[in-house]
């Protein structure tokens, strides 16, 4: 994940995090801090950090569609997010 696709997720989070209750605000800050301090290409997501990151993009995207603004990046970042692999690795 490169910078502008970083920037993407970040600025998407943050929105879902203005309109989200003070109940799911707390995991989505600890996801945009998560975010920021990823190293280039690398985030690694548990199954509720995936389903913010889709579910912010995704109304960032619905957003910049409904103002009649491209979504081409916002796709770009969508499309990255969910053909991501997942791998399990053990604790240790």
């Amino acid at each position: 994940m490169g910078m502008l696709e970083k920037n993407f997720l970040v600025k998407a989070l943050c929105d879902a995090q203005k309109s989200s209750g003070p109940e799911t605000s707390g995991e989505v800050q600890g996801l945009i801090n998560k975010t920021v301090n990823a190293p280039k290409g690398k985030l690694y997501l548990s199954d509720t950090e995936f389903q913010y990151a889709a579910q912010s993009l995704n109304g960032m995207r619905n957003a910049y569609l409904s103002a009649g603004r491209s979504s081409g990046g916002i796709d770009r970042v969508l499309a990255k997010l969910m053909i991501s692999k997942y791998r399990n690795v053990p604790v240790r």
